[in-house]
């Protein structure tokens, strides 16, 4: 069974750009546009790691943070942020439970790296 990678992202561009470097590298890549569609997902499927912007509409990236923590949902998934946010709102997700922030625009070698890093590496079904 593949490795689940959960992407929050609200830019349908990157959301793909994300999913196909992901999906090369073997891993199930699972897509939200949002903080809200993110924590739905999160309820009915579990992922190694979450990609989360910081920056969205409807529920951002810090508001999922603290949201998840509330609900204690999937509280142990480490979270990466991917995002152009400036340094005190890179701080806060840390403090709401990040493991670390990637800046855009990403390298998706570094990317990849890091997921498998989190994931233990991607899985062939």
């Amino acid at each position: 069974m593949p490795t689940i990678v959960l992407v929050i992202e609200d830019d349908p561009d990157m959301r793909e750009i994300e999913k196909t470097a992901l999906g090369c590298g073997g891993y199930e890549v699972l897509l939200a546009a949002n903080g809200q569609e993110g924590l739905e997902t999160l309820m009915r499927r579990r992922p190694c790691v979450i990609l989360l912007d910081l920056m969205m509409p409807i529920m951002d990236g810090l508001t999922f943070l603290a949201e998840r923590r509330k609900r204690n949902l999937a509280e142990t998934v480490p979270v990466l942020c991917v995002s152009a946010a400036g340094h005190p709102m890179v701080e806060r997700a840390l403090r709401l439970g990040a493991m670390e922030c990637l800046d855009k625009p990403t390298d998706f070698d570094h990317l990849c790296e890091r997921v498998a890093h989190y994931c233990g590496g991607p899985q062939s079904s």
